[in-house]
């Protein structure tokens, strides 16, 4: 297979050597302040009599080419919007080594101005829509998980789960590096503060990993063009009861040819909650209804550390190298009382009444705490040299260790008495080491195309050291219990090649891309010695992605890319998991990928002070896997994994800007779906459908030149599940943003949860089990916070998260 994939590189770098043979007039268009690429801006070829010759525009990576250039050319002019315009005599551009040119935004500022202009909220580009954080004032001194929640496809309910699109799988990348960590996890640790935009890449081309069913989603962070030395950072505090606070610095040296960073963050952020909960189970001929009731606390810190450069060895050469760590902890306590009440009747409705004058059958308190704590490292370096004719090699290589675990301690005893009833205890070690190697290279064509291909190899290597124990009372000893306690192993790679082809012609731009991913994946345990649990599999996924420049303001995308989400080692553990009071989980070693095909139409629309961009998409998954719950004993659910059907999401999301004064601007988002699920387990038939949506809306009043007020709102309405569903869920919240020292520091209050409506209802049922569970949390708080910059105008730093630790955080 190995031989196979050398040779199809080989063959297709010699096709490209034969096509590529010429020498075109090209460059690169570039922001000079956010060394951002330019887009379909306007390039042409002026004569010595000052009349144009020939026009083109640059592609979506800011690149342009003429194939011919006559020899009565006096200049090539550049032309973007919002930008200066730029003539460069013809013999002086010639004389460019890398033939990048730097274009200066056209911004004014004055005396006593702060902010004369912002971008647009939302850029709709060919395979992505790119949103603008400084928008979403009331995430700052938060996290990414806050930001998150604001854009139109995301929705976080109040565990913290995030779907895209209304699926859980999609890949987080920061600064283009992918991460298998799960997406809250990373973006916990992230803060706000120094992330710059978010790109929503929903169908994305073969140059991508094939991860995520819903698609990927991109963090970039921000950056410092500035020569010369840079701090900024920021201070929160929230309160103490309970312990809100948190900070983060950086620092940045920057020269012509290098430039460095270090940074540092801390966040504590604790929660106070409740949950009520009613669980209702037919086994055999008993009848039981169980309802609790207790609090529901969380206390969760993490800390990070980054550091990294860049080093331009020439014009034509350059070297990036980061290393990052990082440690977060969650501790879940629930202190929860029970009423057990019992009916023996054949016969009985799940939803019978009982007689509440007879008593509960018993009555206990439960106290479980469930710990999750990680540390996380990852180091990474890449390497660029652009050729002669605009040819780009690109290699990286990533190592990631990671340290997952935490312990479980489940309590019960009896009411009043307060004598023992049940004593559990569980921990978990999970070490993890993971590779990443990718080879990219890019050759311009003839006629504005460009032929992408390369090959990219990832290795994991994920252990898992299980030891379940029950106290004993009248030895007073614990005691191992085999059905829970084992260790695993799960090794799995993946090699893959592709090929893509980019082009522009007049106001279309076009890329074409297939790629193929060969995945081996082995998965053995201690409680089948001998036995291994074996998938080796080729999978191809084709994309297409094109966008049209219409008159009129007007921009036409469309997309299609085949996705793939492969199981976490926690859905694959092949024996019992006791994580919880109520529920016990098995995984399942044969669980196959999830497969979805995505299509979508996109359009952005200006209207003066007003701005309009919806999507219209499909997504189809097969292979679903499905969380399938079944009665495991009277009192305690037993869940499992399984593939068991399909299910498919068609819906239509929207943005719209409004600005009808200077100082006054309006933003709205939301999703809108149709959610189908159908699936077969065991014989039983599972199919549900509802319509799904959620709103996002914000709006900014500056009151003065220094003075910004900021409301919002996050709605989510009611969607199903596998088997049941999830209530809806409002939050909204309020701040204020002063500036000082001429925009070099600022001061910002925020008020989250104004309306102390973080409640949420989660829903399961089957023919002959009920569960029902409020979750509320009291994260009600207001924040006050110190943010400032010195030499700064906002910094970039490459910094990579963790390549696979925390999916199964």
């Amino acid at each position: 297979m190995k031989k196979n994939l050398l040779v199809i590189l080989l063959t297709i770098t010699n096709l490209s050597m034969v096509v590529s043979q010429g020498n075109p007039l090209s460059g690169k268009l570039i922001d000079q302040q956010s060394r951002q690429k330019i887009e379909f801006a306007n390039i042409s070829l002026w004569k010595k009599d000052s009349t144009v010759w020939k026009g083109t525009l640059s592609d979506t990576l800011g690149k342009f080419v003429f194939p011919e250039v006559p020899m009565n050319i006096a200049y090539i002019k550049f032309q973007a919007l919002s930008y200066k315009t730029k003539a460069i005599p013809l013999a002086e551009f010639k004389q460019f080594s890398s033939n990048e040119i730097y274009l200066v935004p056209d911004n004014q500022t004055l005396s006593e101005v702060i902010v004369t202009g912002e971008k647009a909220v939302v850029a709709l580009q060919m395979d992505k829509q790119t949103f603008q954080t400084k928008q979403f004032q009331n995430a700052a001194n938060g996290t990414g998980m806050d930001l998150m929640q604001r854009l139109p496809a995301i929705t976080v309910n109040t565990e913290g789960e995030i779907a895209l699109r209304g699926s859980t799988g999609f890949v987080l990348l920061v600064d283009g590096k992918p991460s298998t960590r799960t997406p809250a996890d990373i973006l916990a640790q992230l803060p706000a503060n120094i992330i710059e935009s978010i790109e929503l890449i929903t169908s994305p081309s073969a140059k991508y990993d094939a991860d995520g069913k819903a698609g990927m989603i991109n963090i970039i962070t921000k950056k410092n063009t500035r020569i010369g030395t840079a701090w900024s950072g920021n201070i929160m505090n929230g309160g103490t009861l309970p312990l809100r606070f948190g900070s983060d610095v950086q620092w940045t040296f920057t020269d012509k040819k290098w430039s460095v960073f270090a940074a540092a963050d801390y966040r504590r952020y604790d929660i106070d909650g409740f949950r009520v909960g009613e669980i209702r189970t037919k086994f055999q001929d008993t009848l039981t209804y169980m309802p609790s009731q207790g609090v529901r606390n969380y206390m969760d810190f993490q800390y990070s550390l980054r550091a990294g450069g860049t080093f331009q060895a020439s014009s034509v050469d350059q070297w990036n190298w980061s290393a990052y760590m990082g440690e977060k902890q969650t501790d879940r306590t629930a202190n929860l009382h029970y009423q057990d009440f019992i009916r023996t009747q054949p016969g009985s409705d799940l939803f019978s009444t009982f007689n509440s004058s007879q008593g509960p059958y018993k009555q206990f308190f439960n106290q479980n705490l469930f710990v999750r704590s990680g540390k996380f490292q990852t180091y990474n370096i890449d390497y660029s040299h652009t050729y002669a004719n605009q040819a780009k090699l690109s290699l990286l290589a990533l190592y990631e260790f990671s340290k997952l675990g935490g312990p479980l301690n489940n309590y019960d005893t009896y009411e009043g008495s307060n004598k023992l009833l049940l004593w559990e205890r569980s921990t978990e070690t999970s070490p993890l080491n993971a590779w990443r190697f990718q080879l990219d290279y890019s050759l311009p064509l003839r006629s504005n195309k460009k032929l992408e291909f390369g090959y990219h190899m990832r290795y994991v290597n994920h252990q898992g050291d299980f030891l379940f124990e029950r106290y004993t009372a009248g030895t007073s000893t614990w005691v191992s219990d085999p059905n829970y306690t084992d260790k695993m192993e799960l090794i799995q790679s993946i090699h893959a090649p592709y090929v893509q082809l980019n082009g522009t012609k007049k106001q279309f731009s076009y890329a074409l891309g297939l790629r193929s991913e060969w995945m081996d994946r082995t998965l053995t345990h201690a409680g089948e010695p001998g036995k291994t649990y074996a998938l080796n599999q080729v999978y191809l996924f084709p994309s297409l992605q094109g966008i049209w420049k219409l008159d009129g303001e007007k921009t036409l995308r469309i997309g299609y890319s085949r996705r793939i989400e492969r199981p976490t080692s926690k859905l694959m553990s092949p024996f019992k998991n006791h994580r919880h009071a109520e529920t016990i989980e098995t995984g399942d070693p044969n669980l196959l990928p999830e497969i979805a095909n995505v299509l979508e139409v996109g359009l952005s629309k200006g209207f003066g002070n007003i701005s309009f961009t919806a999507t219209v998409y499909v997504n189809f998954l097969q292979d679903k896997v499905f969380r399938v719950n079944e009665i495991y004993s009277r009192t305690i659910l037993g869940r499992t994994y399984t593939n068991a059907g399909n299910s498919q999401s068609t819906g239509v999301e929207f943005l719209t800007e409004i600005r009808p004064n200077k100082i006054w601007k309006i933003y709205l988002s939301g999703n809108l779906y149709q959610f189908d699920v159908q699936g077969n387990f065991r014989g039983i038939e599972t199919q549900q459908s509802s319509f799904n949506y959620n709103i996002n809306g914000n709006t900014s009043l500056d009151i003065s030149p220094k003075l910004r007020f900021v409301w919002d709102f996050t709605y989510l309405s009611k969607s199903i599940t596998t088997q049941g569903f999830d209530s809806d869920l409002l939050l909204s919240n309020v701040s204020l943003k002063y500036s000082l020292w001429g925009n070099k520091a600022n001061l910002n209050l925020q008020c989250l949860n104004v309306f102390n409506s973080n409640i949420q209802t989660i829903v399961t049922q089957t023919p002959n089990f009920y569960s029902s569970t409020d979750y509320r949390k009291w994260d009600r708080v207001i924040q006050l916070s110190l943010g400032f910059r010195i030499n700064d105008r906002g910094q970039k730093t490459k910094s990579t998260k963790t390549e696979y630790g925390e999916k199964d955080f």
